[in-house]
Parts: structure tokens; C-alpha cells; sequence
């Protein structure tokens, strides 16, 4: 507030004095009145509250870290705990600097140079990849590269291609409800989607493939070692307990170490195939910038 005030003084006074006309004087009066409120605003905006050595901490580092909303008690602990780390660092920092070798501190610097010419160059390269490549990957491609590379993908675990429904133990419709869902008919699903509304979880549309893990997260009593889960036997699984009523179908059974299903690989076969389109955009802003700079005589490689 009282920054505020001096500031509208400042600016009152300015006003009043450039109306006074034909006046040397005037001029130089604004002259030194403007350079004292701007010397003001300076050094409120950089107030020192404390110092190491030839290095300073200003009042405008610690109100960027303080959150605004803290009482002025938390304000001051907050304060000097960001003073005591900032000083107890620049100490240490300054303490290094007379009691490191020279061999240390010219191999430091040369690894603070490399880091920052790598942080730069890369996160330009990064925006000119982002910027200049097309993310979209068209299926076909994508189902081309799997079709080439299927060996490579890997199963780590068992994983069952399903639907399911999950509803209350005593609904009235369940007979004709496990009827039409092991049916599983265009006709039965349009069924049972005018009945989702008594389901109290469903996956029916569009079988996935889940692992065991998140399966039996679903139907928590489905035992994958018990006799009656046989897939050579059936595809159709009822599950009851004292509540709801589960019901798994099975379409597909792919085992641990075989060649994963398109479908679970998609998502990470479409980052290659990104990562792929930036590698090849990059290697080739590369060469054009290197044979740019040959040409404009930016680079010279001598003999």
C-alpha cells in the first residue's frame, strides 16, 4: 500500500509540475522528480534481505516462493528457512570454489557447458519436431508394422479377450438375461443394451482383452486354476455370490510368451512409428543444417 501511495504522489506531482509553462526550471524539477520516484520503485522492487559474499537475496526471490495466503507468522518461518538453504548453498558454493582443484573445477565447468548446450539443442529440436510432424498414424500402417514385427511383441502374462455383466443377485430377468448374453447375437445385444439400466457393471459392445489381474478385479470370484474355468470345455462362466451374479464370455485365450493380439500392442506400436517419423524428421533437419551453415560459410572445417 504505501509503495502504491508514493507511486500516485509521484505521478500527481508529475501531472502538476508539466502544466507550469515557460519555466526552465520546470523542467529540471520533472527531471529529478521522475528519476527520484523511478530510483523508488527500483528499490522497492530490489530490497536486499541478505547477502553472501558479493551475492545477494532479494525481496522479490522470496515473494515468488511464499505462498500468499500464509499468515504473516508463516510468512516469517517460511522466510527464513528459504534464507538459511539459499545461504547455507552459496556458502558451500563459495567454500568450493577455494578448496576444489583446478583439474575438478575445469572438468565441473566443462560438464556445465556440455549440459547446457544438450538442454537447449534438445528442447529446440523438441519444438521443431512437435511442430512439424503429424502425430496421426493411419491403422493400415500400423497393422502393416505389427504384421512385420508380430515375434517381437511379446506376451509377459495370460490374457483373455471378454465381455461380461455383473448384476444383482435377485433379477428378475436373469435366466433369459444369461440366455441372450451367451447367445451374444447382434439381436441379443441390442436386448441387453435396453436392459443395461439393472446391470450393475457391464462390458458388452466390444470384448477387450484383460490379463488375469484386472479380470479377476472384476469378477473376484473367477479362480483361473479351478476344474470348472476350462476353456477347452466352454466359453460361457456363471459366478454367483450372496449379492450379484457375474457372467464371462470368453472369445479368445492368448498364453504367456506368445505373440500379443494387435489390439494390446496398438497403443505402444503407434509411439514407435511417431518416434520413428521424429527420428527421421530430425536427422534430416540435421544434414540441412549442417550443409546450410557450409554454404553460408558459418562452418569451416579445416584441414
Amino acid at each position: 500500500m504505501i509503495q502504491q501511495f508514493n507511486f500516485i504522489l509521484c505521478m500527481l506531482l508529475f501531472i502538476y509540475l508539466s502544466l507550469i509553462k515557460h519555466s526552465t526550471m520546470r523542467i529540471l524539477i520533472i527531471f529529478i522528480l521522475v528519476l527520484s520516484c523511478s530510483n523508488f520503485q527500483q528499490t522497492e522492487k530490489t530490497k536486499t534481505v541478505a547477502r553472501v559474499n558479493s551475492i545477494f537475496l532479494y525481496q522479490s526471490d522470496l515473494e515468488n516462493e511464499i505462498n500468499a495466503e500464509l499468515s504473516d507468522e508463516d510468512s516469517v518461518v517460511t522466510s527464513r528457512s528459504i534464507i538459511n538453504k539459499w545461504a547455507i548453498k552459496n556458502l558451500v558454493y563459495s567454500q568450493s570454489l577455494l578448496y576444489l582443484h583446478d583439474s575438478i573445477q575445469k572438468n565441473l565447468t566443462k560438464m556445465v557447458d556440455n549440459y547446457k548446450l544438450q538442454l537447449w539443442t534438445n528442447t529446440y529440436r523438441n519444438l521443431l519436431s512437435k511442430s512439424n510432424i503429424n502425430n496421426k498414424i493411419d491403422s493400415l500402417e500400423k497393422i502393416e508394422y505389427y504384421e512385420k514385427n508380430k515375434k517381437n511383441f511379446k506376451l509377459k502374462e495370460d490374457f483373455y479377450k471378454v465381455a461380461y455383466l455383473i448384476l444383482p443377485e435377485n433379477n428378475n430377468n436373469l435366466k433369459l438375461i444369461a440366455s441372450r448374453f451367451r447367445n451374444f447375437s447382434d439381436s441379443d445385444l441390442f436386448f441387453l443394451d435396453s436392459l443395461s439400466y439393472q446391470f450393475n457393471d457391464f462390458l458388452l459392445n466390444k470384448p477387450v482383452w484383460l490379463n488375469k489381474n484386472n479380470l479377476a478385479k472384476k469378477i473376484p470370484l473367477l479362480n483361473f486354476f479351478d476344474n470348472d474355468f476350462n476353456l477347452k470345455k466352454r466359453d460361457f462362466f456363471v459366478y454367483k455370490d450372496s449379492l450379484q451374479v457375474y457372467l464371462l464370455k470368453v472369445f479368445d485365450y492368448k498364453q504367456y510368451n506368445t505373440s500379443a493380439p494387435f489390439e494390446i500392442v496398438e497403443a505402444n506400436i503407434e509411439k514407435i512409428l511417431i518416434n520413428r517419423k521424429k527420428l527421421y524428421f530430425l536427422k534430416n533437419f540435421d544434414k540441412e543444417i549442417l550443409d546450410d551453415a557450409i554454404q553460408t560459410k558459418k562452418l569451416e572445417i579445416f584441414p
